[in-house]
């Protein structure tokens, strides 16, 4: 079952599961635009985070917020390895889509790691960049899903 979660639940799992040595601060919001450079406006958007639940056990993540160009940012999806090839990440995936519907964004766009590559194809998001690495030791590459 998929419900909004808090800010605090979701910083949790980002810190010791997800990003553990990451570098930069995690924060609610990404300065990241889709295929290249920072607006710190984005920091303003109010941030969506969702989490998938198995008998009240938190298993899976992921959040969302409208970029400064209208456009929608998934971030920070995570699943844990017991619960994953079940389909909670595409979920998870079109839920934050729906609700970048909701906010009225065009598109919503990622960042993800190779490895997590196949659960945005299902979820039907399209690979626009190459893959380059990135601070989390690991190869990232910018992919986008239109909203119709």
């Amino acid at each position: 079952m998929i419900r909004s979660i808090s800010w605090s639940e979701i910083d949790k799992i980002w810190n010791t599961e997800l990003w553990p040595n990451r570098a930069s601060a995690i924060e609610p919001n990404s300065a990241m635009l889709y295929l290249n450079g920072y607006d710190i406006s984005n920091m303003d958007q109010p941030a969506s985070f969702f989490g998938f639940f198995c008998s009240n056990q938190l298993v899976g993540v992921n959040s969302g917020h409208k970029c400064s160009d209208g456009s929608y940012r998934s971030r920070g999806l995570w699943v844990n390895k017991q619960y994953r090839q079940q389909g909670i990440g595409t979920k998870l995936l079109l839920t934050t889509v729906s609700q970048a519907k909701l906010e009225g964004s065009a598109f919503v766009w990622s960042f993800p790691r190779q490895t997590s590559w196949t659960t945005y194809k299902r979820a039907g998001f399209n690979l626009t960049s190459d893959w380059q690495p990135s601070e989390t030791s690991e190869a990232n590459a910018y992919c986008r899903l239109d909203i119709v």
